[in-house]
C-alpha cells in the first residue's frame, strides 16, 4: 500500500524534527509539515500504521519513557510484515529481561522496608 510506505517516511521525518536544537529552522518547518500530513495519513494507512501514526502524535518516541516505548514498539513491529523475526525475538527477550530485573529490585526494596519497619 503506497500510503503505508509514505507513511513510515514521513512518520520517521515527523521522530526526528523532535530532535532538533534551538535555531533549526528546516526541522521546525518539518515538525509542522509532518504533523499535517500524519493526521491525514492516519486515516488513510492501513489500521496498524493508523494507530502507530496516532500515537506517534500523542507521545513521540523521543518523548516518552524509553521501556515503555520500547514495548509499544515491539507491538508495532510484530504487525509489519517486513520484520526481521530474530531482531523481533531478541528485542523481546530484552525487554523481559529487564522487567525481570525490575521485579526482583522491587522485591528487594519491599523486603528492605519490611525489615526496617520490625525494627523501629
Amino acid at each position: 500500500m503506497i500510503n503505508d510506505v509514505k507513511g513510515k517516511g514521513i512518520l520517521s521525518f515527523y521522530e526526528a524534527s523532535f530532535l532538533s536544537v534551538h535555531g533549526e529552522q528546516i526541522l521546525d518547518e518539518a515538525h509542522v509539515f509532518t504533523k499535517a500530513n500524519l493526521e491525514s495519513l492516519a486515516i488513510q494507512s492501513s489500521p496498524r500504521l493508523g494507530d502507530h501514526i496516532r500515537n506517534a502524535l500523542i507521545c513521540p518516541f523521543n518523548k516518552g519513557l524509553p521501556r515503555i516505548e520500547a514495548r509499544k514498539y515491539i507491538s508495532f513491529y510484530e504487525e509489519d510484515e517486513s520484520r526481521n523475526d530474530t531482531l523481533l525475538k531478541f528485542a523481546k527477550i530484552d525487554f523481559n529481561r529487564v522487567q525481570l530485573l525490575h521485579k526482583q529490585d522491587l522485591h528487594s526494596l519491599e523486603e528492605f522496608f519490611r525489615s526496617s519497619s520490625r525494627e523501629i
